[in-house]
C-alpha cells in the first residue's frame, strides 16, 4: 500500500461528500477502503453538511434557498439555540478532532482548496467570491490557534452607529472584517481602506486592502489582504482614501479595532 494510494483514497472521500462520482470512481473507492480500514465510507459527510448549513445561514444572495418546510423544521427544533453558535461549536469540535491525524488535516485542506459543492453546484472561485466569505470567516474562527477578535470603535460622530469586528490569524496571514452601518461610498471618488498595526515590524500601518459599501443596512464581510507579511497584529484601522488606496495615509482614522477599548470613542 503506497502513500499515493492513500492520498487517492482521501481525494475520493472528499469527492464523495461534495459531488457526484462515476461508477469507476465508486469502485476504486470501495477497493481502497478495504486496503485502509482505518477510514470509513462517507468520512467527510459531516464536515460537508456543517459547511452547507453555514452557507445557507449566512448567504443572503443564494438563489438556492432551503426548502421552507425544512427551514421551519430546523428553526422549530432549535428555538432556544443560536444556530450559528451551534455550528461553530460543532465545527470546532469536529475540525480539531480531524487535525489530530495529519492525513485527515490534509484531506480537509483538499476539501477547502477545491471548493465545496453545495447541492451539486460547484463553485470554483471560492477564495475570491464574496458570497462565500461568511463561510471562510467561520472556518478561520474554528481552526485557528492564534485567532484574535476585536470590535470596531468609531473615531468620529459620523460613524457612531457603525458596528462590527475583525478576526485575524497571524499564523494564517488571513482575517475578515464584519461591519454594518457604514455610509455608502462612491467608488469613483473614494474608497475605504484597511490598515494593520504591527508596531514591532513596521513603523507605518500596513495596507490591508480597499473596499466599498453598497448597503449600509446589513452586515458585510470583507477579507483583509495584507500587502506585507504581518508578524504580530496589535490593531486595525479604517480610513477614507482616493480610489485604489494609498501606501501611507495622511487621512484621519474613522474606525479602529485595537486590543484595548480606546478612552475616546463615539461608539456606545
Amino acid at each position: 500500500m503506497s502513500n499515493t494510494e492513500e492520498k487517492l483514497l482521501l481525494d475520493l472521500l472528499v469527492m464523495q461528500s461534495t459531488q457526484a462520482m462515476s461508477d469507476e470512481e465508486s469502485r476504486e473507492l470501495e477497493r481502497l477502503l478495504k486496503l485502509y480500514p482505518e477510514y470509513q465510507n462517507y468520512e467527510f459527510d459531516q464536515i460537508a453538511s456543517l459547511t452547507h448549513m453555514s452557507y445557507h445561514l449566512n448567504d443572503r444572495l443564494s438563489n438556492e434557498a432551503l426548502p421552507l418546510d425544512l427551514k421551519n423544521k430546523i428553526l422549530n427544533s432549535h428555538k432556544k439555540v443560536d444556530l450559528v453558535i451551534l455550528f461553530r461549536t460543532k465545527m470546532n469540535d469536529f475540525m480539531r478532532s480531524l487535525f489530530y491525524k495529519p492525513t485527515y488535516a490534509w484531506a480537509v485542506t483538499v476539501l477547502l482548496t477545491i471548493g465545496l459543492s453545495f447541492s451539486m453546484i460547484e463553485f470554483k472561485n471560492y477564495e475570491n467570491n464574496f458570497r462565500y466569505l461568511p463561510l471562510k470567516r467561520v472556518v478561520l474562527q474554528s481552526t485557528s490557534n492564534d485567532l484574535v477578535e476585536y470590535p470596531w470603535y468609531s473615531k468620529t460622530s459620523d460613524f457612531a452607529l457603525t458596528k462590527g469586528d475583525i478576526v485575524w490569524s497571524n499564523e494564517s496571514q488571513k482575517g475578515f472584517i464584519k461591519i454594518s452601518g457604514m455610509p455608502v461610498n462612491d467608488p469613483s471618488k473614494n474608497q475605504y481602506q484597511i490598515w494593520i498595526i504591527d508596531p514591532i515590524k513596521y513603523k507605518q500601518p500596513v495596507d490591508g486592502g480597499v473596499f466599498n459599501i453598497t448597503d449600509a443596512g446589513r452586515d458585510i464581510i470583507i477579507p483583509i489582504n495584507p500587502k506585507l507579511p504581518i508578524s504580530n497584529a496589535k490593531g486595525f484601522a479604517i480610513t477614507i482614501e482616493q480610489p485604489g488606496g494609498v501606501v501611507v495615509s495622511s487621512q484621519e482614522l474613522i474606525l479602529t479595532a485595537p486590543e484595548i477599548r480606546p478612552k475616546n470613542t463615539f461608539t456606545l
